[in-house]
C-alpha cells in the first residue's frame, strides 16, 4: 500500500528505478564472444596452463596469442559449468545494477537530491540496455569506469585523496578482465587535465595516472600487451558492426530510431540545463564533451557518456526543480496533485516493466538457431550444422561466418578447427582477416582464401551470396542446410566422412 507521504512516493520512485533497469537488462540473447570466453575457461582449467598459443584456428595466427579478456573466460567457464545459465545472468543483473547504484550515489556525492538523481538515472539507464544486454566482459568495463567515477569525484569534492589508490588495483585486475581498462585510464587523464585548467589540485590524479597505467603491466603478457592494445586501437574494423558510428549504427539498423532519438534528445537536454545553469564544472564538461565525440565516432563507446550524464547533470536538475517549485503556479498545481497520484503512477508503470522483465525468461540464454519469426536481432547460431558435425563424427578445418566461430570453437573443439573467428585482431594477422572477409562477403577473389587456406568444411548463412557461389562451385558439395546455414564438405571426400 502506497500511503501519502514523502517515504511511500521515495520508496515507489525506488521501486520504478529498479525495475527500470532490470527491464532495460531483459536481452538474454547470447553474445558471440560469450562462446570466446567459456572455450578459452575450459581449456585453462582442463590443461592447468596458460595458453600463448592459439589452438582453435588452423590459418597462421599471431604469436603470442594476446587475449585481453582471458580471465572473463577464467572466472565465467567455472561459474557456467556450475550454475548453468542463471549463474552467468545473475553475474550480469548484480554488475549492471551496482553499476547504476554507483552513478546514483555519485550524482548524490557532487550535491544533487535524491529526486533528481533518480530522475538522472532514469534518464541515463539506456546504458544497460547498449552495454549490458548480453553477457560480454564489456560489463567489468562498465562497472569499473562506474566505480572510478565514484571514486574521482569523491576525491574532488573532499580533498580525500587517499581513496584514489584504490584505483591502482582496481586497475590491475580490470586489465586481465577486458581491454576496455584505458576507459578508466582516460578518465583519471580528464580529471587531470580538467582541475589543471580549473587551477584545482590536479597533481593527486596525474600522479594516480601513473601508478594506475604501471599497474597494468601485471598480466600474463608484460609489455606486449600494451603493443597489441594499440593496434588494436587504431586497426580499422569496417566489418565489426559494433564499433560503426552512430549514425551507421542507425543506417545498419543496429541503433533504432527510437534509440537515437532518445540519445540525441538527452544530449539536447544536457546541453540546455548547462545553459540554464551557466555550468562552470570544465572538469565534468571536458569529461561529457569528449565520451559524446567517441560514442558518436564508435557506437559502443555511448556507454560511457550515459554514464557521466547520469552522474552529473542531476546537480544541474536539482537547481531546475528548485527554481520551478519556487513557481506560484507550478506550487499550487503540486499542492493539488500531492504524492498519491505520482506514487500510484509509479508503482503501475514498475509493476508493467518488472512484468516485462519476468515475462522475458531472465534466467536463461538463448541461442536461436535461425532467423525469423521471434528472433528480434540478427544474431542466430549453426546449432542444426553443429548437430550434424557431431552426429556424423565429421571433422577437420571448418571456414565459417564470423559470428559464428566462437560458438563453434565452444561446440566443436578439438573435432574442428576453425579459419576465423570474433577474437579477430588478437589472434589473426591483418592479411587473413582481409582475405576471410573477402570470401564470407563473396567478394572478387573469393577462392583465394579457399586456395591459401583450404579447409575441409565450409558453414555460411543459407541467405548469403557466398552459398550461392559454393553452390556453384564442383568442388564443393552441400550435406547440410536448414533456414539459417549451409555446411558443405570437399567434394573429394569421400561419402559417409
Amino acid at each position: 500500500m502506497c500511503k501519502d507521504g514523502k517515504l511511500g512516493l521515495k520508496t515507489a520512485l525506488c521501486f520504478l528505478v529498479v525495475t527500470g533497469a532490470l527491464h532495460n537488462l531483459k536481452s538474454t540473447l547470447a553474445d558471440p564472444d560469450l562462446w570466446g570466453y567459456l572455450a578459452f575457461g575450459r581449456l585453462w582449467w582442463e590443461t592447468g596452463k596458460f595458453p600463448y598459443q592459439d589452438v582453435f584456428s588452423y590459418v597462421p595466427t599471431l604469436s603470442p596469442w594476446i587475449y585481453h579478456e582471458w580471465l572473463t573466460g577464467v572466472l565465467f567457464y567455472p561459474l557456467y559449468q556450475s550454475l548453468g545459465a542463471p549463474g552467468l545472468q545473475l553475474a550480469r543483473y548484480i554488475l549492471g545494477l551496482a553499476a547504476a547504484v554507483l552513478v546514483y550515489l555519485t550524482a548524490r556525492k557532487r550535491g544533487a537530491d535524491p529526486l533528481a538523481a533518480a530522475l538522472g538515472l532514469w534518464g541515463a539507464q539506456l546504458f544497460l540496455a547498449l552495454g549490458y544486454s548480453p553477457v560480454r566482459a564489456q560489463v567489468f568495463t562498465y562497472g569499473f569506469f562506474a566505480l572510478y567515477l565514484y571514486l574521482l569525484e569523491g576525491a574532488r569534492h573532499t580533498g580525500n585523496w587517499r581513496s584514489l589508490w584504490l584505483l591502482v588495483p582496481i586497475q590491475a585486475v580490470w586489465c586481465n578482465l577486458h581491454g576496455g581498462f584505458m576507459a578508466g585510464l582516460g578518465l583519471m587523464a580528464l580529471y587531470a587535465l580538467g582541475e589543471g585548467l580549473s587551477r584545482r589540485p590536479w597533481r593527486p590524479y596525474a600522479e594516480m595516472l601513473v601508478l594506475a597505467a604501471l599497474a597494468t603491466l601485471i598480466n600474463p603478457y608484460g609489455p606486449a600487451y600494451w603493443k597489441y592494445l594499440v593496434r588494436a586501437v587504431l586497426m580499422p574494423r569496417p566489418e565489426i558492426t559494433e564499433w560503426a558510428s552512430l549514425l551507421e549504427a542507425y543506417r545498419q539498423g543496429i541503433i533504432s530510431g527510437q534509440e537515437l532519438s532518445y540519445f540525441l534528445t538527452l544530449v539536447a537536454f544536457g546541453v540546455g540545463l548547462g545553459w540554464w545553469a551557466r555550468w562552470r564544472d570544465l572538469t565534468a564538461a571536458l569529461a561529457l564533451a569528449v565520451t559524446f565525440c567517441l560514442g558518436w565516432r564508435h557506437q559502443r563507446h555511448l556507454v560511457f557518456f550515459l554514464l557521466l550524464a547520469g552522474a552529473y547533470l542531476p546537480l544541474l536538475l536539482t537547481g531546475y526543480i528548485e527554481t520551478l517549485k519556487s513557481r506560484a503556479p507550478v506550487a499550487a498545481a503540486c499542492a493539488r496533485v500531492g504524492r498519491r497520484l505520482p506514487c500510484l503512477g509509479a508503482v503501475v508503470l514498475a509493476l508493467t516493466l518488472g512484468y516485462g522483465f519476468v515475462n522475458e525468461a531472465p534466467w536463461s540464454i538463448k541461442t536461436p538457431a535461425q532467423p525469423g519469426k521471434g528472433v528480434t536481432s540478427s544474431i542466430y547460431y549453426p546449432v542444426g550444422a553443429a548437430d550434424y558435425i557431431r552426429q556424423q563424427r565429421l571433422s577437420g578445418k571448418l571456414l565459417l561466418e564470423f559470428n559464428w566461430g566462437e560458438y563453434a570453437i565452444w561446440r566443436l573443439y578439438p573435432r574442428c578447427r576453425v579459419a576465423l573467428d570474433g577474437r579477430y585482431e588478437t589472434v589473426y594477422p591483418e592479411a587473413v582477416a582481409t582475405e576471410y572477409f573477402e570470401f564470407i562477403d563473396g567478394r572478387p577473389g573469393w577462392q583465394d582464401f579457399l586456395r591459401h587456406y583450404p579447409p575441409d568444411l565450409v558453414l555460411v548463412d543459407s541467405r548469403s551470396r557466398i552459398y550461392s557461389l559454393l553452390l556453384g562451385d564442383e568442388g564443393w558439395r552441400q550435406v547440410y542446410a536448414d533456414p539459417g546455414c549451409a555446411l558443405f564438405v570437399r567434394a573429394d571426400l569421400r561419402e559417409g566422412w
